[in-house]
């Protein structure tokens, strides 16, 4: 909370004050003795300060992946029975959640982007492991589900792989 809120003065107001004549003055800002070559750096703006934060954040935030819990609401008195059905049909339909449900009836209980399928699985393969020559993630994650036989469970698309059965996932774990 001190450093934020610290008064910064610049070197060179602080050599200013220390190579004036009146001895007080010169006293009071000794760090005015270094030389510009010595210190060369001015302090942090509230700004720059705020760009490195949120810098910082979003580097912090790529390295995660992230998981919702969707809640959906029943009502707005809080109320435990009481059901809004055109309030909760507005929130399926706003989170998505409709869609989700479209690829799960249609068969495919898991899907991931095919670098991330790679990443995960390429151990289970010898054209993959440690490194595949193959032009692009999607055709190496074709040759492990192809290795394996799993062709008749999966579907490819154009950036992720779908898979219908979590027992495929259970037998390359």
């Amino acid at each position: 909370f001190i450093d934020k809120n610290k008064d910064n003065l610049y070197q060179d107001f602080k050599r200013l004050m220390y190579n004036s004549v009146n001895p007080v003055l010169k006293d009071m800002w000794p760090e005015g003795e270094m030389s510009i070559t010595e210190v060369t750096k001015r302090p942090l703006t509230a700004a720059t300060l705020f760009r490195s934060s949120m810098i910082a954040l979003v580097v912090n935030l790529e390295c995660k992946e992230p998981y919702y819990v969707r809640c959906i609401k029943p009502n707005d008195q809080k109320s435990p029975v009481l059901f809004d059905y055109e309030r909760c049909r507005h929130q399926v339909e706003y989170l998505g959640l409709l869609e989700n449900v479209r690829v799960r009836r249609a068969g495919f209980a898991y899907r991931q982007p095919y670098h991330r399928f790679l990443l995960r699985y390429k151990m289970t393969c010898e054209y993959t492991w440690p490194n595949h020559l193959m032009s692009t993630d999607a055709e190496a994650v074709r040759v492990i589900i192809d290795q394996h036989g799993f062709q008749p469970d999966v579907a490819y698309g154009k950036t992720k792989l779908f898979i219908r059965t979590p027992q495929t996932l259970f037998e390359l774990e």
